[in-house]
């Protein structure tokens, strides 16, 4: 019964991308890739998991249905450089590594689109609707998950999560189906509902967190109504039990709430930080020693050294495309068997480095510049360009910090596409205001002040 559920709401969540709207379309596309983690597949080789369903077929669909849209949006999409840098960069790793097979370019480009790709459908998405429209689903899946979160620690079970990954013949994830999942630790609670790991739940809350901050002085949604979703994201956020995810989202909001404040203000609260952080540091830096409380300096020093010693051979251009997948065994049923030394590797800078070296670290970098640039260029003329350049500089240190974990990247990249199609929207429609003709009332104005033939 559960199996035949799940595969209801897929397939009505894919149904309704093909025949809605383009608002109804994307947020189809949001809750399908949180609601179906990234360790679940159809098939094997080629791999096909339901977020590659989503994916291509919001690209498919918007294409067939906004084809002459669709070049223009491209065309007007600006990032265009920097990812073309970083695709680059993945074939010259493949091909120094491996010379020229198709098949390691094909999973090279395959790996490029379902990185970026959300990126983009984002940016098509508000490059044609206002932001506005998209703000009541939004709420509704943000305050969904939400509740999912709370319900998971109180019967102390991943039900949901557990019930989508058994109704997939092929399942790599991180935990047993043999029971219920539960992530809750002797010395942590973590939740992380549909999302492949409580990380990634915390990355998805840091982000909606920072996104619906932004909007307190507008009216959207009522206040009311925000208070209670900042309550519940903030309960979220504790539960999950993700410090990178607690401590990004508290920086994000103190930014936001700094932004148009006075310099004098600015200057106390940043002395403030550096008081608190002063007076912290050594309980931070005890906490983070305990080897066997989740993540710690001594862990992140032998990921450290266990990337330095992968990449001797090939410091610039890395070692190709998935490499990092294979430096770990699997279980037999596939399932990933980490190192109890390493644990992983949570930073985008030990993989980025041991796939494709100095150069796509570069362009990695290079890529999240060019994107805060281009909305802190126009901080002062739009908002959704002002907190556009804070989720990007939150969403960059997340990753630094905590690297990629069940494609949290997705969620961070759908926000910034839909700030950024919104910035772009605004601006054609800035520019087709001043190309317009003049209205009506104003032309019969000048017509009655006209002078008469005589």
């Amino acid at each position: 019964m559960s199996t035949a559920i799940v595969y209801v709401i897929l397939f009505s969540l894919l149904t309704i991308m093909v025949i809605g709207s383009s608002k109804a379309r994307f947020l189809a596309l949001f809750t399908g890739i949180v609601l179906f983690p990234l360790g679940i597949s159809f098939l094997k080789s080629p791999t096909l998991r339901p977020q590659d369903l989503f994916l291509y077929g919001f690209l498919v669909v918007a294409f067939m249905k906004d084809r002459e849209y669709f070049w223009e949006d491209f065309k007007a999409f600006p990032l265009k450089t920097p990812l073309l840098l970083i695709l680059l960069c993945h074939f010259a790793s493949v091909y120094f590594n491996e010379g020229f097979k198709v098949k390691q370019f094909y999973a090279c480009t395959r790996e490029f689109v379902e990185l970026y790709g959300y990126l983009f459908a984002a940016f098509i998405t508000t490059k044609r609707i206002s932001i506005s429209h998209l703000m009541k689903g939004l709420y509704l899946f943000t305050a969904a998950i939400c509740i999912l979160g709370i319900l998971e620690i109180l019967l102390q079970g991943n039900y949901p999560y557990t019930y989508i990954c058994r109704a997939f013949p092929i399942y790599s994830g991180y935990y047993s189906l043999d029971s219920i999942i539960s992530c809750i630790q002797e010395y942590r609670i973590r939740a992380m509902v549909t999302t492949a790991h409580p990380t990634a739940y915390g990355t998805l809350l840091c982000c909606l967190t920072l996104f619906f901050a932004s909007i307190w002085n507008r009216s959207y949604i009522e206040k009311n109504k925000l208070l209670a979703l900042y309550a519940v994201l903030a309960i979220n956020l504790f539960l999950c039990g993700s410090r990178t995810g607690m401590l990004c989202a508290g920086i994000g909001i103190l930014l936001i709430f700094l932004q148009n404040r006075s310099i004098v203000l600015k200057f106390a609260c940043a002395g403030l930080c550096f008081f608190i952080a002063a007076t912290y540091i050594n309980t931070a830096i005890e906490e983070f020693s305990q080897q066997s409380k989740g993540s710690s300096l001594s862990l992140r020093e032998q990921q450290m050294l266990f990337t330095l010693f992968q990449i001797q051979q090939s410091p610039i251009v890395g070692n190709g495309t998935g490499y990092t997948k294979n430096v770990f065994d699997y279980d037999d049923e596939g399932r990933p068997i980490n190192d109890a030394s390493i644990g992983g590797l949570e930073s985008i800078v030990f993989r980025s480095l041991i796939d494709y070296g100095f150069i796509g670290l570069a362009a990695y970098y290079f890529y999240d510049l060019c994107l805060f640039l281009l909305f802190f260029r126009r901080r002062k003329v739009m908002w959704t360009a002002s907190v556009g350049y804070h989720m990007v500089f939150v969403s960059t240190l997340f990753f630094t910090l905590s690297g990629h974990i069940g494609n949290n990247t997705a969620f961070a990249f759908l926000l910034d596409g839909i700030l950024l199609g919104s910035l772009y929207r605004d601006k054609d429609d800035s520019e087709n205001s001043e190309d317009a003709p003049e209205s009506e009332s104003s032309e019969t104005k000048q017509i009655e002040e006209a002078p008469t033939a005589p």
